[in-house]
């Protein structure tokens, strides 16, 4: 009697079914399948004079009605926080005089809860 396992074609069919279902399990746990995040469209802009004042203005934009709040940081420094800003918020900050001697970070928080990013420079 000649007895065989299973054959070659179904082991790897078995293999790659496995392979899959780990894959979507690990993909699961890292939050691979949520819906992609919405990237909200509002901006801001940083300017520095010759004493070396540097100016935000938060500029709006199509979604600035969704903003909770803006944060403003220089060098890591947080300098402002403004609830609501009106489109044409300006604050200002005494920092290092000269061309890109100030890293200028502001992140806006919307009503959804997500925060980004929306001025990231050096002034």
């Amino acid at each position: 009697m000649d007895e065989k396992g299973v054959s070659p074609v179904i082991g790897v069919i078995l293999m790659v079914a496995a392979t899959i279902v780990i894959a979507a399990v690990v993909m699961g746990m890292l939050g691979g399948f949520g819906p992609p995040k919405k990237l909200y469209a509002v901006t801001a802009s940083a300017s520095e004079n010759a004493t070396g004042y540097i100016y935000i203005v938060y500029n709006g934009g199509p979604d600035s009605y969704m903003v909770k709040y803006i944060n403003v940081s220089v060098d890591g420094k947080v300098i402002a926080n403004k609830s609501a800003p009106p489109v044409g918020w300006t604050t200002s900050y005494s920092g290092t005089p000269g061309p890109n001697n100030n890293h200028v970070v502001v992140s806006a928080t919307f009503k959804d809860d997500t925060t980004q990013v929306i001025l990231d420079t050096w002034v």
